[in-house]
């Protein structure tokens, strides 16, 4: 039985890194505070893109958002020093979970309004299609990419947050 589940993740694992240098697909929509927005984005600048697929994803994606938007967005002052300060990144959270526009105006009021113009709702995106170029097989799990600036992937990572994978996150950028 064990063998059976380490067969079984790591092809979810070796799928998920086979997107690695691969362009990221192109995904239009409209942040929260209803600004245009596309990723990847052509601003010279790398992207942090997390997304997820489903409300299954949703407990382990809240502990990843929070850590990601003060390490690499946040910019005020905390201290003598701000590690959002070492970054110079793009950062945009894609829910992707049906019938997220029915529920965007709750999602808002449930979400600081500093982070409205980096959550992108994709309006007529096609899900399955963007599973397939990303190689998710997974919908119960967040998805993490680093774009570089020419709109490649060179990092992907999934699943509960640890700091191995934060770490993973910022030597890609670095």
């Amino acid at each position: 039985m064990r063998k059976i589940l380490f067969v079984c993740l790591a092809i979810l694992s070796l799928n998920i890194f086979a997107q690695k240098g691969k362009m990221f697909p192109l995904v239009t929509g409209t942040t929260l505070d209803d600004k245009l927005t596309s990723v990847p984005m052509k601003n010279g600048k790398y992207s942090i893109v997390a997304i997820a697929f489903s409300r299954d994803a949703e407990d382990d994606l809240k502990k990843w958002l929070n850590l990601l938007y003060d390490n690499f967005m946040k910019k005020e002052k905390t201290g003598n020093f701000d590690m959002a300060e070492l970054y110079d990144v793009n950062f945009v959270f894609i829910p992707m979970i049906s019938g997220f526009k029915k529920i965007a105006q709750d999602f808002k009021k449930g979400t600081d309004k500093e982070f409205w113009p980096h959550i992108m709702d994709t309006e007529k995106t096609d899900v399955k299609e963007l599973q397939k170029q990303l190689g998710v097989e997974d919908n119960k799990i967040p998805y993490f990419f680093v774009v570089n600036k020419e709109g490649k992937i060179v990092e992907a990572l999934n699943g509960k947050f640890t700091d191995e994978k934060l770490e993973k996150l910022e030597d890609a950028i670095e």
